[in-house]
């Protein structure tokens, strides 16, 4: 019975073709699995080092065009302290590096991917940034179900192995096609569970219907603790997801207090010029075509280098503030109020002709002029001299810079005239 059982016979043979036949096919299977996988990584890595590099870029532009240097460093030395991004710089549109963060150097001498991807504001390049994707973690992750790959195709083979050996042995049908039967049915379909097969004997396919049994009690408990560790895992990425939302709330918002920094002067919380520049250009279009009329208010305080020479410029800048307080607070809600210069502001005021231009800026002005501005060692009086312009006029205004310079002009008039005092264009032509 040994010498059977050692001799290379038929049992040997079908066990031998088919070990070599799974194994054959398995690893061809698994090889082209894991090169389908690798591509799809890869693909992967690709697409959301664009992802990146594209969000990246919008939330960079308001501090590329602001030149907030430090905002930019911070913000590439956040995206690259992940296992994603090793490398990111931003580069201005002169060639200038403007923040450089990580390493093209790799310790475990990983290829990095290169991604390159324009900074723009309004569709117009601001800059450009680089970034470099690390596959490494994906590659080990590659790496490492080769390792559960062949574990599972050995464990495959040696049970089917097994089955067929013992099956080959007493080639008796009856107990082959009821074991198969029990096999088919012995799964519980609805919550994925191992049944139990019948032990209809007590040789060797009794035995093996009592160790499937006993694995089949073990695969249900391991998939018991693997339902387990998924919903852990499922409630830990909810959890991670939420977190990501969060962040994302929190760099919209952030992105948001960008946008109105970038137009808000940072002393008087007015509109800035880079904003006035930015509307006036279409509400003149507007005023010339629809025949609206419309007046610009250019507000000059008098004598402010004085201030400053005398008081200082911590109290200059206090002045400053409370000017525009008193002028936020006497101008229309339609009205559009910046600060353009060191003690220059600008009203452009919403259907107003040059009567109401004149009765505004009146008001105004004996808003700064009654006022004492408390500077701390004394009560000081303060005044502002106004220049007036509106449009649609006969003096052939038909661009923003005509405006401005005709309300500038009305403005040097009041200033020769002794200050304190309001002057409209008409008045000088």
């Amino acid at each position: 019975m040994k010498k059977r059982l050692l001799r290379f016979g038929i049992r040997q043979k079908v066990i031998l073709v088919l070990v070599t036949v799974l194994m054959s096919a398995l690893t061809i299977s698994g090889w082209m699995a894991l090169e389908q996988e690798k591509k799809d990584a890869m693909q992967e890595i690709h697409q959301r080092g664009s992802d990146i590099t594209r969000f990246v870029s919008k939330s960079l532009a308001y501090s590329v065009v602001g030149y907030d240097y430090h905002t930019i460093q911070l913000l590439l030395d956040e995206i690259t302290m992940s296992d994603i991004v090793a490398y990111a710089k931003v580069v201005s549109v002169k060639g200038n590096v403007m923040a450089e963060s990580g390493s093209l150097q790799q310790p475990d001498e990983t290829e990095l991917l290169m991604f390159t991807n324009d900074i723009k504001l309004n569709n117009e390049s601001v800059g450009i940034l680089v970034a470099a994707i690390s596959p490494a973690s994906t590659l080990r992750h590659l790496e490492s179900q080769k390792f559960h790959l062949v574990a599972r195709e050995a464990f495959v083979i040696l049970l089917i192995a097994v089955g067929e050996f013992l099956a080959l042995s007493f080639l008796i049908i009856r107990p082959v096609r009821t074991m198969s039967e029990s096999l088919t049915k012995g799964v519980v379909e609805n919550d994925g569970k191992v049944g139990e097969l019948p032990v209809i004997s007590n040789d060797e396919f009794g035995d093996l219907a009592r160790r499937f049994n006993v694995l089949g009690a073990r695969l249900n408990e391991a998939n018991e603790r693997m339902r387990s560790k998924v919903e852990s895992a499922d409630g830990q990425l909810r959890e991670t997801n939420k977190k990501l939302l969060q962040k994302s709330r929190e760099l919209e918002e952030m992105n948001k207090e960008f946008e109105r920094l970038s137009i808000t002067d940072s002393l008087t919380g007015l509109y800035n010029r880079r904003y006035f520049e930015a509307t006036i250009g279409a509400k003149v279009a507007a005023s010339i075509r629809y025949g609206t009329l419309n007046s610009l208010l250019l507000i000059d305080v008098d004598h402010f280098k004085k201030i400053n020479d005398a008081y200082g410029h911590s109290a200059g800048d206090m002045v400053l503030k409370e000017i525009a307080e008193r002028l936020m607070k006497n101008v229309r809600g339609s009205d559009i109020l910046c600060r353009v210069g060191g003690e220059e502001f600008i009203a452009f005021c919403d259907d107003a002709g040059r009567g109401k231009g004149l009765k505004i800026a009146e008001k105004l002005r004996l808003a700064v002029a009654e006022h004492k501005f408390d500077i701390g060692s004394e009560l000081l009086s303060v005044s502002v001299s106004v220049g007036i312009a509106t449009i649609p006029n006969d003096t052939g205004t038909i661009t923003a810079k005509d405006f401005y310079h005709c309300a500038d002009v009305a403005l040097y008039q009041s200033k020769g005239a002794g200050r304190n005092r309001i002057t409209h264009y008409a008045a000088c032509a």
